[in-house]
């Protein structure tokens, strides 16, 4: 399935423009994100990275301000980090490495479930960002899989072996 970078929604694979919103789903330059039930992920080659979701935030106020060309919150998610970009006309981007990551959380308050979306809440021993919130994500619960499967396979690429901190 391939999903709207604009609306969200999920189209068949073939698609060339969204079955919801009517925007087209493949542009030159622009890899868009493929997932299916339950996602696979590979690295083709230690230095590729590939992106595996991009979204912003979806709940009715930011559809309208989607729609006001306001919203100015973009998510990412890559095999190897996770992005977040703010700002309308400054731009910020916060980049945390997967391999960082040490916690992953989900929650969809009545309003949320309503609306179809939730937060992701990402704890990681990033310095400058310890913990991260991805607000109003739709389809939470296949994003927050779909990090969860990047951050194991990222850390099994470098090794890396759990250990609590006591």
């Amino acid at each position: 399935m391939i999903y709207c970078t604009h609306c969200g929604s999920a189209n068949s694979a073939d698609a060339n423009y969204c079955e919801k919103c009517g925007k087209p789903l493949r542009s030159e330059g622009t890899i868009l994100p493929t997932q299916s039930s339950s996602p696979k992920i590979t690295h083709q080659d230690d230095h590729t990275e590939q992106i595996l979701w991009e979204g912003r935030p979806s709940d009715l106020g930011d559809q309208i301000r989607t729609g006001l060309l306001m919203n100015n919150i973009r998510y990412k998610i890559t095999s190897q980090r996770l992005i977040i970009t703010t700002g309308l006309m400054n731009k910020k981007t916060e980049e945390i490495e997967l391999v960082r990551i040490k916690d992953i959380s989900m929650e969809k308050t009545m309003m949320d479930r309503m609306m179809g979306v939730g937060t992701i809440t990402v704890v990681s021993s990033d310095p400058t960002t310890p913990e991260v919130l991805l607000e109003d994500v739709k389809d939470v619960e296949t994003v927050k899989d779909l990090l969860r499967d990047a951050v194991r396979v990222e850390k099994e690429r470098y090794r890396t072996r759990y250990r609590e901190d006591l």
